[in-house]
């Protein structure tokens, strides 16, 4: 079994993760995958169209920089979480992608051919992920396979 599991690297990102390899099937891959959006930065000033304060190449660089650094931790944080609960002699990769969250998981899980991808579910209410969209909704109705959304509180602890 191919796992794909997405991770901002959050408690709950972490605790679905546990939770996930505890009640799926030992997996041959396990493939951790953070995604980091463009840095408001490097659009700003180009909403309105009007001539504007434009960022440089160095603030755009140090702003992509330091989401890269974010994902790195998110990667690790979740990574170090799933010491001990990835068997010996099972694949584990780390992906850091670009882009929209949703639509990212979904092309990476379509072009490594997972057989189950995995998120977490923060349970926000109905207005602000009405406002906002959903991670876990778009992998749920978007993924070329089946999806595990692991909710907050449903991690096995406490």
């Amino acid at each position: 079994m191919k796992v794909l599991i997405g991770t901002d690297g959050s408690d709950d990102a972490v605790a679905a993760a546990r939770r996930a390899l505890a009640v799926l099937a030992p997996a041959e891959t396990v493939t951790l995958v953070c995604v980091v959006e463009p840095p408001a930065i490097e659009a700003a000033g180009m909403e309105s169209g009007m001539a504007g304060g434009l960022a440089t190449a160095d603030e755009i660089d140090s702003a992509w920089t330091a989401v890269n650094a974010e994902a790195a931790v998110a990667l690790d944080r979740t990574d170090a979480a799933l010491a001990g609960a990835v068997p010996s002699g099972t694949i584990f990769e780390r992906v850091l992608e670009e882009g929209a969250a949703g639509p990212a998981v979904c092309r990476l899980a379509e072009s490594l051919a997972v057989d189950v991808v995995v998120v977490g579910s923060r349970g926000r209410g109905a207005i602000r992920r009405a406002l906002m969209g959903s991670v876990s909704t778009h992998v749920t109705n978007n993924a070329p396979c089946p999806v595990l959304v692991v909710r907050t509180g449903t991690d096995g602890e406490g």
